[in-house]
């Protein structure tokens, strides 16, 4: 390091050492900011890498069954079209029905 020099006309005096064993506290004392500062930064980042993992494989059995039900509600579907289908009237006159007892449960309430 280089020597600390007072400014131009001042009255005061420097004394080397003192003023580069300051230096090095301080230099010390930033060293040792930084580094708490990197260690909190590596812990923040891997509990953000393990609750992305967590989350991941929380995730994978909900679409799993998100999948399945989507397939079941589609099956579902299909055989609905088709019972429809094979008894037009019926259908009809269930849905005519059910039409009927609804209103008739909204009307009380």
């Amino acid at each position: 390091m280089s020597e600390i020099k007072p400014p131009a006309g001042s009255r005061f005096t420097v004394n080397p050492t003192i003023g580069q064993s300051m230096a090095d506290a301080s230099t010390r004392h930033e060293l040792a900011a930084l580094t708490r500062e990197l260690r909190e930064l590596l812990s923040q980042i891997e509990n953000k890498d393990s609750g992305q993992s967590r989350r991941a494989s929380m995730m994978a059995p909900i679409a799993a069954m998100n999948a399945a039900l989507g397939r079941d509600l589609s099956d579902a579907e299909l055989r609905v079209e088709q019972l429809i289908r094979s008894r037009p009237v019926t259908a009809a006159v269930s849905a005519f029905a059910i039409g009927i007892a609804v209103g008739l449960l909204l009307r009380r309430t």
